[in-house]
């Protein structure tokens, strides 16, 4: 019995130990696998935890692991140890290789890790999960042995999402060690340690309230180069690009970044949404190996976005950092909290290299959005480049109400407002009562500085360097639906030239000698009353020419208290006519209230560039007391009016008004009011009799679309002068529009005299098929109503066969395409024709013959006025016939007359100021009738003369166009013009290149003027 029961035992247990061995893998094979954690067993092991691993088998791709909700943590202090000793350590900390026979432990989650090997399309996905001690990563790029350091194993396009749960850090003391370390709690998308290593197109997506109490990065490129290697050119080419971070309805207590550790990082984009979150940044740091003076890391066109009543803790921008080239990079701040006092899109400081060197960086075109903020703030800016100029950044500041509150310092702790301004390294002017904006900003400091006496003088710290440019900044402060109140100083671009110099040393002797310089004088004074007085030094200043030009800010919608310039410049080393504010732009729009105390700077030079500076009032609505409060313009200001502008000025102004596009309606209303205080009455101009004020308004812009505007002076109450804008609908700028159509009909209209050529050749040679090329340049004066000047030329190819003695038939194709220019109102545009047809000809005598086309094509055209402000491209389809015949009644005389019809398609088009226009379809009806006279008789070595004569009267050509209900037909072709020309035509007869060759030039008059010239060659094979 007992025999028979184990026998049973084992028949029942043989499936499930087949089970047991069936279910047995080897963690490490190298093979992709779709993994996931199904129970708590895993619980406290040394084990990396991967998807698909890879010791020597090649690469990943394509492998992914799920933990929902289960345990594997590493929290336990024994276990901890053993993973800790599973790689090299080392007092930097380099390798981290790997001991011998632990290369499969880790603190660790990943969909995929390989070892000298890439790893990409792999992925993790936690849910609900709460794991400690571990990172968790998409794809990573191992190194086994220190010497692999150099290689190019890459972890790209993988991917990380955790919905919910924690990941965590565990903190322990090693065995034998004094300090603690952290294992894991930190979250990458794609993770190498190679120096030639990529980590792009990495995602990784935190969301549904879980917590990351490390960092969050899309790629990082981890190298392990030490200080004797990055000495070595080329040896870093590591690159984080395209990588994606979300963080949604969740906390991250590190940082949060695209890329981190790259030479090259770009096209990177982190969004926090309805987050907490410590410090997120664009790009973190990375390094690069520096050959030179000039940095090379590239951190490009990388986004931060911010919003949904986020949180940050401690600091954003789209890259922070030292001697780091970053353009195009941008932060957005919307509907979010930042606690942080200064805010950059860049904030980049200085570094040097191995050797102590200063290393520059290219730092510009980059991009701060505040939107729907509120808050207090010392600084705002597009980019402070310490290491640089700091060009063509942009601020918008939208929906916001902000105060800058001023820390006596700017840039953190660079510039010091108190003490330089004292030292007069600074002027005492520059606006120190509060905090500042700056679109771009940067200088070159040097500082001598100690705060105690040492026995040496210290050595000069670069504290920023080439900062010379701060050009072609914008700053845009718009209130968006409501008037906003800011108060700021705003500097579209900053520069500044500062040598600082404030030290003590102490002799043995205890005596302490104070070294200063203020202004351009060092002083050197001593508490000792019997040393020897020293002489001051005044420095000479420096031909050096720095910039902060070409700048623009915009007050739109706001109440601002402050004080604003285009561009700032000062240095005591630097000559006026050297610092540069010149071509800034500050613009007005809307709503806009000035504190009594702000004043507007063009830029602080008023002596160099102030009348290159413009003031713009842009449909603004306002009351403006104090012309003292604009400062360093050019004397005439500018205002973009429309019907609901209404500034008042109580003062006199000169401005050239122009028109905005949402005038574009009849009306009549007075939109600007000035105040003169001198002025002459009575004085007769002609029948006009008016007074003369010291105020002026020009309309400048005295047309938009189809509308014309007048501007009208009258007085008002006391020493008022309104100023009266008046719209109406204008025919005549409706009619300039129809010379468009036109346009592409005389480019349709175009080469019949040279087809008639081809066909003349054609009855005139010996061979029964040929091949032709026309060419043609026409310079056109078309009296068209207001008319148009029109250039162009055009090329016509094709071939023909004789089927009889006396009947031929051919194909041919034409392009034509010119420029044309509209007169008197102002258009210019160019016009393309692509075309084909074909041609027939049939001799009915042995003096006479019938000739007839067909042709149909493509017409596009492209109308831009300035003077209209309108701009659009038209096109359409275009066919037509010709009819007519060739009677020679003399050997060297040619009569012909023929018909020409040509109909283009209707078109509907809205312009840029959106305009409705309608072209209706058009149609011309030529009769051309003339003759040529050769003479055969000349013969200069082949050249034989003519000349010619002809008539082309058009009657149709009529434009109907109608713009905002407009309508209007008086541009038309309608009418006479004349024809004379000569040719000379070649019969070469070499029989390898056969030709028959006809150079012609004509001019004309009538209702077509002008001139040109033509080519007709027909190939004789």
């Amino acid at each position: 019995m007992r025999k028979f029961l184990v026998a049973v035992f084992f028949v029942l247990s043989a499936p499930l130990l087949t089970q047991a061995a069936q279910n047995v893998q080897i963690n490490w094979d190298g093979q992709n696998h779709y993994r996931e954690i199904t129970d708590n067993t895993n619980d406290n092991k040394s084990l990396a935890i991967v998807g698909a691993g890879s010791l020597n088998a090649g690469a990943i791709d394509g492998a992914s692991l799920t933990v929902n909700g289960k345990n594997i943590n590493i929290n336990d202090d024994a276990v901890a140890n053993t993973v800790y000793k599973s790689v090299t350590h080392s007092s930097d900390n380099k390798f981290e290789t790997p001991t011998s026979g632990n290369a499969t432990n880790g603190a660790y989650v990943a969909g995929g890790a390989a070892y000298n090997n890439n790893v990409t399309n792999s992925s993790v996905s936690m849910t609900g999960t709460n794991l400690t001690g571990r990172n968790v990563m998409g794809g990573a790029a191992l190194m086994r042995e220190a010497g692999d350091r150099f290689g190019d194993a890459s972890a790209n396009n993988n991917a990380v999402s955790i919905s919910g749960g924690t990941v965590d850090f565990y903190q322990f003391t090693p065995t034998g060690a004094s300090s603690t370390e952290k294992l894991g709690g930190n979250v990458y998308g794609g993770y190498t340690k190679f120096s030639k290593g990529s980590a792009n197109n990495n995602t990784v997506s935190i969301t549904d309230g879980a917590t990351v109490k490390g960092d969050v990065i899309g790629g990082y490129t981890d190298e392990r180069l030490t200080e004797e290697d990055v000495e070595t050119t080329g040896v870093i080419d590591t690159k984080a690009n395209g990588n994606y971070v979300l963080v949604k309805d969740s906390t991250v207590e590190g940082t949060v970044a695209g890329a981190k550790g790259a030479a090259t990082a770009e096209n990177n984009t982190v969004i926090i949404d309805n987050s907490t979150v410590a410090t997120v940044v664009g790009a973190a740091k990375g390094r690069g190996v520096a050959d030179s003076s000039a940095s090379v890391v590239n951190v490009d066109n990388n986004t931060v976005i911010i919003r949904n009543n986020s949180t940050v803790t401690d600091l954003a921008a789209a890259v922070n950092g030292t001697s780091v080239n970053a353009k195009g990079n941008s932060l957005t701040l919307d509907s979010s909290n930042v606690n942080m006092a200064s805010i950059y899109a860049v904030k980049m400081g200085l570094n040097k290299d191995a050797e102590g060197n200063s290393v520059g960086a290219t730092v510009g075109e980059n991009t701060l959005n505040l939107n729907n903020m509120s808050g207090t703030f010392n600084e705002l800016g597009g980019s402070v480049n310490l290491a640089g100029t700091s060009n063509g950044n942009v601020v918008n500041v939208t929906n916001s109400a902000l105060t800058l509150s001023n820390s006596g310092k700017f840039f953190g702790d660079t510039l010091d407002l108190t003490t330089l301004s004292a030292n007069e390294l600074l002027p005492a002017a520059m606006p120190a009562d509060q905090g500042a904006i700056f679109g771009g900003a940067s200088m070159t400091y040097t500082r001598t500085v100690n705060t105690t006496p040492s026995t040496d003088a210290p050595e000069a710290e670069e504290v920023s360097i080439g900062g010379t440019n701060s050009d072609n900044n914008t700053v845009s402060i718009a209130g968006g639906d409501s008037v906003k109140d800011v108060k700021a100083n705003v500097f579209g671009g900053f520069s500044a030239y500062i040598d600082e110099v404030n030290y003590q040393t102490k002799d043995e002797a205890g005596v302490i000698t104070t070294v200063k310089k203020v202004g351009l004088t060092t002083t050197t004074t001593s508490d000792d009353p019997d040393a020897d007085q020293v002489e001051p030094e005044t420095a000479d200043k420096i031909d050096d020419v720095y910039s902060a030009s070409n700048n623009t800010v915009i007050l739109d919608n706001v109440k601002f208290s402050g004080k604003v310039y285009g561009g700032y410049v000062y240095g005591a080393e630097l000559k006026d006519q050297n610092m540069l504010t010149q071509n800034n732009t500050v613009i007005l729009r809307n709503k806009v209230e000035l504190d009594p105390t702000a004043v507007i700077y063009g830029g602080n030079n008023e002596f160099y560039g102030a009348s290159t500076n413009n003031l713009v009032f842009d449909r603004t609505i306002g009351t403006f007391t104090n012309k003292d409060q604009f400062q360093n313009f050019n004397d005439w200001w500018t205002i973009n009016a429309d019907f609901n502008t209404d500034l008042h000025f109580d003062f006199g102004v000169y401005a050239n008004m122009t028109l905005d596009k949402s005038t574009m309606q009849e009306g009549s209303k007075t939109v600007v009011t000035t105040v003169t205080n001198t002025d002459l009455t009575g004085v007769r101009e002609g029948d006009t009799v008016y007074d003369l004020v010291d105020s002026g308004v020009v309309l400048t812009q005295r047309k938009v679309g189809v509308y014309s505007y007048d501007l009208s002076a009258t007085r008002g109450s006391g020493n008022e002068i309104n100023w009266t804008l008046t719209a109406t609908k204008d025919k005549a700028n409706a009619e300039v529009y129809g010379q468009l159509p036109l346009v592409g009909l005389a480019l349709i209209s175009e080469g019949p005299e040279m087809l008639t050529q081809t066909l003349n050749d054609l009855w005139k040679s010996d061979t029964e098929q040929n091949t032709f090329i026309n060419g043609g340049y026409h310079h056109t004066r078309y009296k068209t109503g207001s008319g148009f000047d029109l250039d162009s030329g055009l090329a016509q190819a094709g071939a023909w066969k004789k089927f009889t003695n006396d009947w031929a038939l051919g194909i041919y194709a034409k392009y034509a395409g010119g420029s044309y220019k509209t007169f008197p109102i102002k258009v210019t545009g160019d016009a393309n024709v692509f075309g084909g047809g074909l041609m027939t000809s049939y001799r009915y005598s042995d003096t006479g013959r019938l000739e007839a086309t067909v042709e149909a094509g493509y017409v596009d055209a492209k109308f831009e006025s300035s003077e209209l402000l309108s701009t659009f491209k038209s096109k359409g389809m275009y066919y037509g016939a010709s009819a007519g015949f060739v009677e020679n009644p003399l050997e060297d005389l040619s009569l012909y007359a023929n018909f020409n019809w040509k109909r283009k398609a209707s078109d509907d088009i809205t312009d840029d100021l959106d305009q409705k226009i309608k072209f209706d379809t058009l149609q011309s009806m030529a009769l051309r009738f003339g003759g040529d006279y050769a003479f055969n008789s000349v013969d200069w070595k082949g050249v034989i003369p003519s000349v010619g004569a002809s008539a082309i009267y058009e009657m149709d050509g009529k434009s109907t166009v109608t713009v905002e209900d407009v309508k209007n037909s008086e541009a038309s072709m309608k009418g006479m013009s004349g024809r004379g020309q000569v040719s000379l035509a070649y019969h070469n007869q070499d029989t390898f290149l056969p030709l028959h060759t006809v150079l012609t030039v004509y001019g004309q008059l009538g209702k077509r003027e002008g001139f040109g010239g033509e080519v007709n060659i027909s190939f004789e094979f």
